[in-house]
């Protein structure tokens, strides 16, 4: 039997997608992998580039940061595919957008298996 899957789209506590902030938390079950899908497009040479990081919570209210990912400086598409520790309750994203260029404007989705 095939599994079930599901991908939930984070949106913005602050800041906004092409704007530095925190998406609000997505709550992860406890059962099935999970994976956060990061893209930045970059427009124009950055001085500075943009940066994420995801921060995991293991009871919802507490969140840990993991490693900082870096887009180059260069205008172009960049993306990531970044493993959720199995223990994480939640997972939310912290966005610095690139300085100097044009813009960064960063989407990102939770992608879980919800069944197998």
């Amino acid at each position: 039997m095939a599994a079930t899957k599901s991908a939930t789209t984070f949106t913005w506590a602050s800041g906004s997608a092409t704007a530095s902030g925190t998406t609000n938390p997505i709550s992860c079950p406890a059962d099935y992998l999970q994976e956060v899908y990061v893209q930045i497009v970059q427009v124009g040479t950055a001085t500075t580039a943009a940066t994420f990081t995801v921060q995991s919570s293991p009871d919802g209210s507490t969140f840990y940061s993991g490693q900082t990912y870096t887009a180059p400086t260069a205008a172009g598409t960049y993306t990531w595919t970044i493993a959720v520790p199995v223990s994480a309750e939640s997972v939310q994203i912290v966005y610095t957008a690139q300085s100097g260029g044009t813009s960064s404007t960063l989407t990102a989705q939770l992608g879980q298996v919800t069944g197998v």
